[in-house]
């Protein structure tokens, strides 16, 4: 059986593919069927606004789309990653039109393309104008439906994994909670991660609430190799930021249509800051954003997108962005006659769960699929639009492989065996340590066979904030405040030395899942001392001249003796050493080596 984690594309299409591939198939997703449309919840997926980038168009091709998404990357693209992406996708596009995805169309019955930022070509396939999350996510889901009614699928809903079970070194199952907190085993001959990215973590964030790394930090916790959690891209243009930090995305297709970006006194400021101006890569909006706020000590910039209602005539705005308009409308804001505040988001993880193109990662038996893998398809800045067609590639590519893979572990494509065989940055579990829960909790064991449970439920309660089932709601409620104010002061747009050793104390000084990732981020964004792509440091401006940081940072989570606490790695494990083999293990430090360490770039 295959316990595919999930109900993104990602896992959708994984599921959809393993069960085409003959194996029987577990769905497991934490929300529900939708009472109202009898769908199941899609996350991120259901959310995204701006479409599927492909080259079908008439002119486009394969390769260019590919150049794109390499130039996008800033250097750290793996070029066989987006070979797979660009022409398996193109492939995938077409098999959804064909099966029937109700995509928008233009006049003459053809798909109607977009264009957005870093595109050389409109490819961008939409749905419902800019609902092409939701109308896709509903089109798979349907299907797994379906499979699930005639029982062809098992769908579990309402349940979370709390925990991998591992037997001598392979990933055998998982630990689920289920509705009422009931808990069960599940023993699968391989578990699919499509849990999404941790974007959500950030105050500012475009996310779905659910989108805070679970999936990294339970591959983490079972040995798995992590690779390049420090590139987090923010998405330039976002409405309003609620009380609960998500915020209203307008997707990049409005500035493909035409809309530019201004700022306080009307100035157009992409204007010679980039070749393609508004439609500069995500990277680049972003920080030249942050940079006109900074000046001019302001909060918002201006999008304007009273052109493409010029151009296109009354309500041409509406029929283009639907969702967008009524969201615009909802805020008092008339989007066809004035321009719209709008500011810098968090909004996509392209670091993850290191894995070779089959979605295989570096523990046998635990595949990832989707925003929590990282297959090296977006280097250090994803291109838009190749989210959704991601987690269709690999969510096929991953189901096929999960079914079909019998004994071995071979990896494919992309070094693997370089990745593998490299140092890592070793960093400390004492934040990763979930201690105000009372889940049982499968660890390696220190001997290195079979598995160890405790539990968690007071284990670092003495050297954690908050923590501990007797933890008072005030108290978690400052520890989170706590987490959350040292996310947004030390993994901003811009970081630096100082506000990541800070940031770092303060996750090592709270427990849960929120420090622990955001430890891990930590880690890898101060091992990294140079500025490329969506990673950039305010005291390391440039990228690495000699170019001795061109390649994927890892991480692990180690852990020592019954209580799963970690013993610090030695700094020969930064990126400048990657290929030197990392120090033996010390005592328990709270905070990372890395980060304690840090020196001028």
């Amino acid at each position: 059986m295959i316990l595919v984690v999930g109900a993104g594309v990602a896992g959708l299409s994984c599921a959809l593919a393993a069960l085409a591939a003959g194996a029987d198939v577990e769905l497991v997703t934490p929300g529900r069927i939708f009472p109202d449309a009898d769908r199941l919840a899609g996350g991120n997926t259901a959310l995204a606004q701006g479409g599927v980038a492909a080259a079908i168009g008439a002119g486009d091709r394969e390769r260019a789309h590919l150049a794109d998404t390499i130039t996008a990357g800033a250097g750290l693209v793996d070029r066989e990653a987006a070979a797979q992406l660009t022409a398996d996708g193109a492939g995938a596009v077409r098999a959804l039109i064909q099966a029937g995805l109700g995509i928008d169309r233009g006049p003459d019955g053809l798909p109607e393309l977009g264009l957005e930022g870093a595109h050389g070509a409109a490819r961008i396939v939409h749905a419902g104008g800019d609902r092409t999350g939701a109308v896709l996510h509903a089109f798979l889901s349907d299907r797994v439906r379906d499979a699930a009614a005639v029982g062809r699928l098992r769908l579990t809903e309402g349940a979370h994994v709390e925990s991998l079970v591992r037997d001598a070194g392979a990933v055998t199952g998982a630990v689920l909670r289920g509705p009422g907190g009931v808990r069960s085993t599940r023993r699968a001959a391989a578990v699919v991660l499509a849990t999404g990215g941790y974007a959500g973590l950030f105050p500012g964030t475009t996310n779905h609430a659910g989108a805070r790394g679970t999936g990294v930090l339970l591959a983490a916790r079972a040995g798995a190799l992590l690779a390049d959690l420090e590139f987090v891209q923010v998405h330039p243009t976002v409405l309003h930021v609620a009380a609960d930090g998500t915020g209203e995305l307008v997707s990049e297709a409005v500035r493909g249509a035409g809309a530019v970006l201004r700022d306080g006194a009307g100035t157009r400021f992409m204007v010679g800051r980039h070749p393609l101006a508004d439609l500069a890569p995500r990277d680049v909006v972003s920080r030249e954003i942050h940079r006109v706020l900074r000046e001019r000590g302001e909060t918002e910039v201006w999008l304007d997108a009273t052109g493409i209602e010029r151009a296109g005539g009354a309500g041409a705005l509406a029929r283009e962005f639907p969702g967008i308009s009524a969201t615009v409308a909802a805020r008092g804001l008339d989007w066809a006659r004035e321009p719209i505040p709008v500011a810098p988001a968090a909004h996509y993880t392209m670091g993850g769960v290191a894995c070779d193109l089959d979605g295989r990662t570096s523990v046998p038996g635990l595949f990832a699929a989707g925003e929590v893998a990282s297959t090296g398809v977006h280097g250090a800045n994803r291109l838009a639009s190749n989210s959704l067609l991601e987690g269709l590639v690999w969510g096929a590519a991953v189901g096929r492989a999960a079914a079909t893979d019998r004994g071995g572990w071979e990896h494919r494509g992309r070094g693997f065996a370089e990745l593998l065989s490299a140092a890592a940055v070793a960093v400390p579990e004492a934040a990763a340590h979930a201690a105000g829960s009372a889940a049982a909790t499968v660890f390696a064991d220190p001997a290195g066979g079979g598995v160890s449970a405790t539990t968690a439920g007071s284990t670092v309660a003495e050297t954690a904030v908050g923590s501990g089932p007797e933890a008072s709601a005030d108290a978690r409620t400052q520890s989170a405040t706590a987490v959350t104010a040292a996310i947004s002061a030390g993994l901003g747009i811009e970081r630096d030395a100082g506000g990541l050793r800070a940031a770092a104390t303060v996750f090592e000084r709270h427990s849960g899942d929120a420090a622990a990732l955001a430890a891990l981020v930590c880690a890898a964004a101060a091992a990294r001392r140079e500025s490329r792509g969506s990673h950039q440091r305010a005291d390391c401006a440039e990228t690495d001249p000699a170019q001795a940081q061109r390649r994927p940072l890892r991480l692990t989570l180690r852990t020592a003796g019954p209580h799963g606490l970690a013993a610090a790695a030695g700094a020969a494990a930064a990126v400048g050493s990657a290929r030197e083999p990392a120090s033996a293990a010390a005592a328990p430090s709270p905070v990372p080596e890395s980060v304690r360490s840090l020196s001028s770039c």
